[in-house]
């Protein structure tokens, strides 16, 4: 019997594990696995204004979730109020654990997490659920719904070059090595916020194309397009959107030369086919900061900036993080 899948399968075992060893050192807190016993759960509507909902547990606690809308593809910044009575909580929702970390310089102390609806949620109602671990160590889960609502996204067909179509067979194992990498990366839950209030535009140029664009290449590969693209011209600067970490900064197939940053709480930014990197991984950065030139490498039609944003595995329109007021930093 040949052994080489068994090597190949190593291989990229041994990877993921060297990547890891080398990755900043606030991202290696993973998700937490704790099964709390559920109280019988109570389900709360929406509220008429579809963009703002609250919810009160049983034993009193508020949660306040404020989005852009109530659409896949959007973020929703969540407030829990009486968090100082609180060891610990997270919501459950679309597979997910969205993470609150503790807010103390604020007149009352308050807990913010940052919930994301993948780009590609079927719309309906939604269920989601409140764990609070209380200060006596007993435990809270409460159920609530949200409604989302459709959202349609456009059709476009686009010429590229047939390698990024149909990549040769030698680049195939590259391909797959760098989307384990951005898994990897995307599962890392930083428990502090590293951002500075609210989100800014990482460069001027006016939009050229939309987050959820279905995109036909060459007539054959159908992709949805997880970002924004914005017009640049080659060597233009590309600044932070926000404060954060540089947890990626490299040359991909498809994304070319690429910066992804860490805002905290499972919140990334990412910065892709640029013309030069500026940052390096594990380098704090501010907002407003240049982290790369733009340019058109990998995948790309011509210079330009595609900018994305996620919320762990949730693809998120990064244009509804312009939308809220984000935590200033303590």
């Amino acid at each position: 019997m040949s052994t080489r899948p068994k090597v190949k399968i190593l291989f990229h075992f041994n990877f993921i594990i060297f990547f890891l060893l080398f990755l900043p050192a606030p991202s290696l807190v993973t998700s937490r696995n704790i099964s709390p016993p559920v109280f019988p759960p109570t389900t709360f509507p929406p509220e008429e204004n579809n963009h703002r909902i609250q919810v009160m547990t049983p034993s009193g606690f508020k949660l306040l979730l404020e989005g852009r809308a109530f659409q896949p593809g959007e973020i929703l910044l969540v407030q829990l109020e009486g968090i100082e009575s609180i060891e610990q909580a997270w919501i459950n929702g679309s597979g997910q654990k969205f993470y609150f970390f503790r807010k103390n310089s604020s007149p009352e102390i308050k807990g913010y997490a940052f919930l994301g609806l993948d780009g590609e949620l079927e719309p309906g109602e939604k269920s989601f659920e409140l764990v609070i671990q209380k200060g006596d160590k007993s435990w809270e889960a409460t159920k609530f719904n949200l409604y989302l609502e459709g959202r349609e996204y456009r059709k476009r067909k686009l010429k590229v070059a047939s390698k990024y179509v149909e990549p040769p067979e030698e680049m195939r194992e590259r391909i797959e090595r760098e989307a384990e990498i951005m898994r990897v990366i995307f599962s890392m839950v930083t428990p502090d916020w590293l951002g500075d209030g609210p989100f800014i535009r990482p460069h001027s140029g006016p939009i050229t194309a939309y987050f959820g664009d279905q995109r036909l290449y060459n007539n054959q590969r159908l992709s949805f397009h997880s970002g924004v693209d914005l017009a640049a011209s080659r060597g233009d600067e590309v600044v932070a959107a926000n404060s954060g970490q540089v947890a990626l900064a490299s040359d991909f197939y498809f994304s070319g030369k690429i910066v992804i940053l860490d805002h905290g709480l499972g919140l990334f930014t990412t910065y892709h086919h640029l013309d030069r990197l500026t940052v390096r991984r594990g380098q704090r950065v501010k907002k407003g900061e240049t982290i790369g030139l733009a340019g058109s490498s990998g995948l790309s039609i011509g210079p330009h900036l595609h900018w994305s944003a996620r919320i762990g595995q949730s693809r998120i329109d990064p244009l509804s993080l312009l939308a809220l007021s984000f935590p200033e930093k303590d």
